[in-house]
């Protein structure tokens, strides 16, 4: 079987758990050299041991610039090339309510979020640059498309990450350098709340809790939970040579959600308008 991101360096942001970690299991399998970053150094080596002599790991915080810049040129250093930039390090939503906005809360948010975006794709588009080609891709939200999947600042914040992806692929197209953005809906990670359900073996379909049930048909249309693995499949897509055509976009991943309410849910509230007016 032809390896899709064959002789690709690939690097990763918030790779020791959740949609990062997978995205790292699937580029290693997939044939590229990958990079995974983090701020749990334990847990990143204990993963790049795991994943073989493909994987490293550089311990990486990315609301500290240095941190984001060396971790670039520490893996250029290595690799002399980086063919594709993850950055998906991600963060809970800290802000459910206006009145819970500070100042503070709002930098560590944005920063987290989107300026770390920034400051990646910064960093790797000089090396890119020279090269005169790579893939960069993001990790938004539906929280940045849709109002009430997700607090203010970090729905704002996923909305900037999904435009700043944008504009900056029509900046960098004469490099060659693709930029898109991956808007995952509700995928099972340690960011949706899941916790240390989450600290063994990954999750799969083949778990019942997690197919198709109450939970999941009010929803969305497709009831059953997101995985990580929704989101691996297109961000190794992206990552290849089979998408040299495609940048400016955001892809939305969400089992339907954005597309409208789930055929069920809207017949049952057409029923009650339908009995409310027969009333009149």
């Amino acid at each position: 079987m032809v390896e899709r991101l064959q002789n690709k360096v690939v690097v990763i942001t918030g790779a020791t758990s959740g949609i990062g970690l997978e995205i790292a299991r699937r580029s290693v399998s997939e044939g590229a050299s990958v990079v995974i970053s983090g701020r749990r150094e334990n847990e990143g080596k204990k993963i790049a041991s795991q994943l073989g002599e493909k994987c490293r790991f550089i311990k990486c915080d990315v609301l500290e610039e240095d941190q984001i810049c060396s971790l670039v040129e520490e893996t250029f250093t290595s690799y002399k090339k980086i063919d594709v930039m993850f950055n998906n390090a991600g963060a809970p939503d800290f802000i459910r309510n206006i009145e819970d906005i500070s100042y503070n809360k709002i930098r560590h948010s944005i920063d987290h979020l989107l300026t770390s975006v920034i400051i990646g794709t910064r960093e790797v588009a000089k090396i890119m640059s020279k090269q005169k080609y790579g893939s960069i891709v993001n990790t938004a939200s539906i929280a940045g498309h849709w109002g009430g999947c997700g607090g203010s600042v970090y729905s704002a914040a996923k909305a900037g990450v999904i435009h700043f992806s944008k504009v900056t692929s029509l900046e960098l197209a004469k490099y060659n350098i693709r930029v898109n953005s991956i808007s995952p809906g509700a995928i099972i990670t340690e960011i949706f709340g899941v916790g240390q359900k989450l600290s063994g073996d990954k999750l799969s379909l083949s778990d019942d809790h997690l197919k198709s049930g109450e939970a999941f048909n009010n929803f969305q249309p497709l009831a059953r939970a997101g995985l990580p693995e929704d989101i691996a499949n297109l961000a190794i897509y992206l990552a290849s040579d089979e998408s040299t055509f495609v940048t400016g976009q955001d892809f939305v991943i969400d089992g339907g959600l954005l597309a409208g309410r789930p055929h069920n849910v809207a017949s049952e509230a057409f029923k009650k308008i339908n009995q409310s007016l027969k009333s009149l």
